[in-house]
């Protein structure tokens, strides 16, 4: 297609075009350098399992030059977006380096903390070199709350001094929360909080095991019901999840049961420089101590896709635009990644109900006033 027929297309089409080539070409566009398994919080649901063994795995964590080593190569091989992650990886002494040979190489840096080490360094580095935003965990609107999920005293207010700081410098902040039985009343606070600071906001309730294994984050899941019911409360958020579900619930699902861009056109890397396609998949896994990102990408990573789905499992369910349907997550909780998540299945189950009653009693003329948003908006 020539610059002259570009100019006539929209955005919307110019984005699928560029989207469909991502995919076609398996070009890596996005990636998540995980520089750390330290962190100076204990929270009750970490994914990484208890904080003794994670401490005992930081002598195999890769010094700086590795992690510049790695931004290199992940930049030539046409990635764009980088988030940046732990762990707090503010902890790492490095940190700053890294960061900053990243955002100089040209990348797109987000970068997720805990908000509690927010430096005047940290602080001036981002106003020279501005990342794209600060994602910060925010678990309760008060300290009793945050603090029986971080298990560490004054957490809070650190938090909430470190969001207080990145914004009075105009650095972009966006918060989130991981749903718990544990903040489930503070909710509406949380949210009220982002709210007034005037940041974007999102959450989620699907909590999954350790990676070892260890299910215990579990026991702190809501019901389904009514963290679907809390998602719908917006009416916002209410008319995007189904606009989405409107423009999505046509398509024609792949038929391996890797069915996201993981491994396609986003990666994770650990701190101990192994290379998965994502975070959650312990498999296929690729050593970049012992070869280069464009050897583990185009020999090892693919192999995810290629398992096919089984016929009689998520690819004809009508939920599967709304469940967050991830076999990696099925491994993790059920030990098998075929075998889908009931706590899954009934998030799906229950948007489908709202978001069929919303069309139902919604005026077709009143029912889609804006662009769609991305997938990643609504969740």
């Amino acid at each position: 297609m020539s610059c002259t027929q570009k100019i006539g297309i929209s955005g919307r089409e110019y984005l699928q075009q560029f989207n469909e080539k991502v995919f076609k070409q398996r070009i890596p566009l996005s990636g998540s350098l995980d520089l750390t398994w330290q962190c100076n919080l204990n929270c009750i649901h970490c994914y990484l399992g208890a904080k003794s063994a994670r401490m005992e795995q930081i002598g195999h964590e890769a010094g700086t030059e590795k992690w510049i080593r790695i931004i290199d190569e992940i930049t030539e091989a046409g990635c764009i977006n980088l988030l940046i992650t732990g762990g707090e990886p503010l902890l790492r002494k490095d940190f700053l380096k890294i960061y900053q040979y990243a955002i100089q190489s040209g990348l797109l840096v987000t970068v997720f903390s805990n908000g509690t080490g927010i430096t005047k360094e940290v602080i001036d580095t981002f106003k020279d070199l501005p990342p794209q935003a600060v994602e910060i965990s925010l678990y309760g609107a008060t300290s009793d709350t945050f603090e029986r999920i971080t298990q560490v005293k004054n957490s809070y207010a650190l938090c909430m001094k470190g969001i207080h700081l990145l914004l009075d410098h105009g650095i972009r902040v966006a918060l989130k929360t991981i749903l718990m039985s544990v903040n489930f009343h503070e909710f509406s606070a949380i949210e009220d909080i982002a709210r007034n600071l005037g940041v974007k906001f999102r959450f989620d309730a699907a909590l999954f095991p350790c990676l070892n294994g260890d299910p215990s984050p579990l026991d702190f899941r809501v019901r389904a019901e009514d963290a679907v019911a809390l998602e719908m409360s917006n009416k916002e958020r209410y008319r995007k999840w189904t606009e989405y579900y409107a423009r999505t619930k046509n398509f024609q699902c792949p038929t391996s049961l890797y069915k996201c861009g993981a491994g396609v056109a986003s990666f994770y890397i650990d701190p101990s420089l192994k290379l998965y396609p994502c975070l959650m998949t312990g498999k296929p896994e690729f050593d970049l101590l012992h070869g280069s990102f464009k050897e583990g990408w185009n020999t090892v990573i693919p192999g995810i896709h290629d398992k096919n789905d089984r016929i009689d499992t998520c690819s004809n369910c009508e939920k599967i635009a709304l469940c967050g349907y991830c076999p990696a997550f099925f491994q993790l909780e059920k030990g098998d990644e075929e075998i889908c998540s009931e706590y899954l299945c009934e998030i799906g189950k229950h948007r489908l109900e709202a978001v069929c009653k919303y069309q139902a009693e919604e005026p077709i003329s009143k029912r889609f006033k804006s662009v769609t948003p991305a997938k990643a908006d609504v969740r």
